[in-house]
């Protein structure tokens, strides 16, 4: 506000000072240069215009040094700006690239993801209550030895069984009375990387019922030979992952495939690549049907094969 104030007062008074002196030099009808007086009063007026304007940036450059780098630096200040810019948008993407790196080590690091199922075992039925009991404890001093192996800490299994004694032993209640085979399986509660104590795990207790008969179809899908690798090979990924949830659904425990897309036919010998390669290589719309090998129960593992036929005349 004071800046403001002494640029107003010096404007001023060098106006004032404009309007006098052109007002004497007019009354007087004095020349400058040989001109004539009404055209000397014209360059008495703009000489104090241009004063006021040169007077008045040089009290502003010597009372604001925003002022004088507004006068004197604006280019280097461009530059400047450019140079922040660019530096801005690399260290965006060194942003980006660190926070893609931190979640791949996060996943890395991650043991058992939330509802993942750690481990799960059969239980056979017509035990009494004080044997399913005990082997109840054994699971348990099992699925901590595992955890333990994994990098988590795990709380100590006699503190485990005192703090829900009465959890385990109405399960095993619950089992003992039960008609057939009942699967007993654990499940993270939550996501769990190495260092980290095991922390929630439910249990669940569910009949080992027959989920799939041997030779028993259980999903298909109509490919396009035609397509690329990489549309065959993600149309099959997404196949596979369909599988997964339909038996899950219908009752086995967890992820009943493994890392591979499944335990694939000994008839067929194919890998999952393979698979993708002999569709590409016919070249033409095909079924791939999913059928299971074996008779599966709720306990797992689904074991599949593939078997490729011929889209029918009427596709």
């Amino acid at each position: 506000m004071t800046h403001i104030l002494v640029l107003l007062v010096v404007s001023a008074v060098i106006a004032y000072l404009g309007d006098a002196l052109g007002t004497w030099v007019g009354k007087r009808r004095l020349t400058l240069f040989g001109l004539r007086p009404r055209v000397t009063a014209l360059l008495v007026a703009i000489s104090t215009g241009m004063l006021i304007t040169l007077l008045t940036l040089t009290v502003a450059a010597i009372i604001s040094e925003d002022v004088r780098i507004a006068l004197f630096s604006v280019q280097q200040l461009t530059h400047d700006v450019e140079t922040l810019g660019k530096e801005r948008e690399r260290l965006q993407k060194d942003i980006i690239d660190l926070r893609d790196q931190v979640r791949v080590k996060q996943e890395e690091l991650v043991v058992f993801r939330k509802d993942e199922p750690l481990s799960a075992i059969v239980i056979p039925a017509s035990q009494t209550a004080a044997a399913i009991l005990e082997d109840l404890h054994r699971y348990v001093d099992d699925l901590a030895s595992r955890a333990r192996d994994r990098g988590l800490r795990v709380k100590d299994e006699g503190v485990f069984f005192t703090e829900n004694r009465p959890q385990l032993a109405k399960m095993a209640e619950l089992i003992a009375s039960a008609s057939g085979d009942m699967v007993v399986g654990a499940v993270a509660g939550q996501n769990i990387s190495i260092g980290e104590a095991l922390g929630e795990v439910r249990f669940l207790v569910r009949p080992n019922d027959l989920i799939f008969r041997a030779g028993q179809e259980i999903a298909s899908i109509e490919i396009d030979g035609t397509l690329d690798r990489p549309q065959i090979a993600r149309l099959l990924r997404d196949f596979m992952d369909e599988i997964n949830h339909e038996v899950v659904r219908l009752g086995m425990i967890g992820n009943p495939l493994t890392g591979r897309f499944g335990d694939l036919s000994s008839e067929s010998m194919l890998s999952f690549y393979d698979m993708v390669n002999q569709v590409r290589s016919l070249g033409r719309k095909l079924t791939l049907i999913a059928v299971v090998k074996e008779d599966t129960y709720a306990i797992g593992p689904l074991n599949v094969s593939f078997r490729l036929e011929e889209e029918s005349a009427g596709n």
